[in-house]
C-alpha cells in the first residue's frame, strides 16, 4: 500500500494498494533501463473515500511523492476507508453574470448577453451543472466580498 504526499491535504483517504507491479527490466537491449524506472503498475485506487478500482499508474509511479505505508498502518487507512462518507456533489447554476470589466468589454462590442455559461471538465465527479428545474447548491455572485480590513476602502467610492 502507498500514499501520495500530495493527496495528504484531503481529510478522507486516499491511497493506492498495489495489485500488480512488472518491471520492463532487460529487454536485451543494454542500458536501456539501468534505474528500472520502467515497468508496468496497476493499483487499486482509493481518493478522497470513493474506490475508483483497479488502474494503471505506470506513467506517474517514477514521480518522488510516493510512500510506502508500513503494514502496521495500513489497518488505520482501511478502517478509515470503511468509516469515510464521500463528500457531497457540488451543484453548480449553469450560467453566471458577467465579470465588470468583460461586461464592459462586451458593451463596447455590443454583445446583448450579460452572462457566460458555466463549464466544469468531464473528470470532476465532486461537482457538475444543476439540470433543468434543479437547485443548486453552490452560489457563484462577482464580486470583492468583504474586506479583511475595512479601514483601508473607507473613503473610496
Amino acid at each position: 500500500m502507498v500514499i501520495r504526499s500530495r493527496f495528504q491535504r484531503y481529510k478522507e483517504p486516499c491511497f493506492y494498494r498495489i495489485v500488480s507491479a512488472k518491471p520492463e527490466m532487460d529487454t536485451g537491449r543494454p542500458h536501456m533501463d539501468e534505474d528500472n524506472m520502467k515497468g508496468k503498475i496497476l493499483v487499486e485506487q482509493v481518493f478522497r473515500g470513493k474506490n475508483y478500482g483497479v488502474i494503471d499508474i505506470s506513467r506517474v509511479a517514477y514521480k518522488t511523492d510516493f510512500r510506502l505505508i508500513h503494514k502496521h498502518e495500513e489497518a488505520k487507512y482501511l478502517q478509515a476507508y470503511e468509516n469515510c462518507t464521500p463528500p457531497e456533489t457540488k451543484i453548480f447554476p449553469p450560467t453566471v453574470e458577467m465579470p465588470p470589466l468583460l461586461k464592459i468589454l462586451a458593451e463596447r462590442e455590443g454583445h446583448p448577453s450579460k452572462i457566460l455559461k458555466l463549464r466544469i471538465g468531464n473528470n470532476h465527479s465532486l461537482c457538475r451543472i444543476a439540470k433543468d428545474g434543479e437547485k443548486p447548491t453552490v452560489d457563484i455572485s462577482i464580486g470583492l466580498g468583504t474586506p479583511l480590513s475595512p479601514q483601508l476602502y473607507e473613503g473610496l467610492l
